[in-house]
């Protein structure tokens, strides 16, 4: 283990911090969320656990941060070939099917953001302070007022409230399907013997593609709002 030297420069301490963000995101190409410990956390980076709680609460605050980075490195890395693949001139049918691929597609190349949006509610909103639980929130409502922001430049029928509606239940359907499209090795197992399970046994990708194609083309055929008004 490197010997501790204490960050002295604020430069120094949003260096270490991101250190361990880096090394927390290669843990995670290697393990589950679930499987990821403060202890090897701190073993990776080359400090002791105190060290690590210098910067980070708990191991839940490293994975906040890592997602809410995540979030916003997505939608900065999507967008333009987003709106490249939409065609303003498509009915909307071709819109929303173009829309629900590329999303979809762009989504599934990010396992990482996938698998901590899936642990968000149910493991990372907890055994964190108000401040910190703050921090994040707030980032997240950036980000889905981002993602919303893109749904209206490719659906130009969607106003601001069902645009807002969308992104967070695309984030829902995400949180869902990843764990579902992601099973333990013994479920695993099981539907690898039987092929009477095949319909229970999705692809990620495929059923978000599919469940958005729903989504957005409810969201874009109800309400009176259409066409450029409506969007910002």
């Amino acid at each position: 283990m490197t010997t501790f030297q204490r960050a002295r420069s604020e430069e120094q301490r949003s260096e270490r911090r991101r250190h361990i963000l880096q090394t927390a995101a290669a843990m995670l190409a290697e393990m589950p969320v679930a499987a990821m410990s403060l202890n090897e956390l701190s073993r990776r980076v080359g400090l002791a656990k105190s060290n690590v709680l210098r910067y980070f609460e708990t191991r839940e605050a490293v994975l906040l941060e890592l997602l809410a980075q995540s979030a916003a490195d997505f939608l900065t890395e999507v967008g333009e070939p987003l709106r490249s693949l939409v065609d303003a001139r498509e009915p909307l049918d071709a819109r929303i099917e173009a829309a629900a691929s590329g999303l979809a597609a762009s989504f599934a190349a990010r396992p990482m953001l996938c698998e901590l949006l899936s642990a968000q509610a149910g493991v990372l909103e907890h055994n964190i302070s108000v401040e910190v639980a703050t921090q994040y929130k707030e980032g997240a409502r950036d980000s889905l007022l981002g993602l919303a922001e893109l749904l209206r430049h490719l659906l130009p029928e969607l106003d601001r409230p069902r645009s807002e509606q969308g992104a967070n239940l695309i984030i829902v359907l995400i949180c869902g399907l990843w764990t579902h499209t992601h099973p333990a090795p013994v479920v695993r197992a099981v539907y690898d013997a039987d092929p009477s399970f095949a319909f229970m046994d999705s692809d990620f990708a495929d059923a978000l593609r599919q469940t958005l194609f729903v989504l957005l083309t409810g969201l874009s055929r109800t309400g009176s709002g259409t066409g450029s008004e409506n969007t910002a």
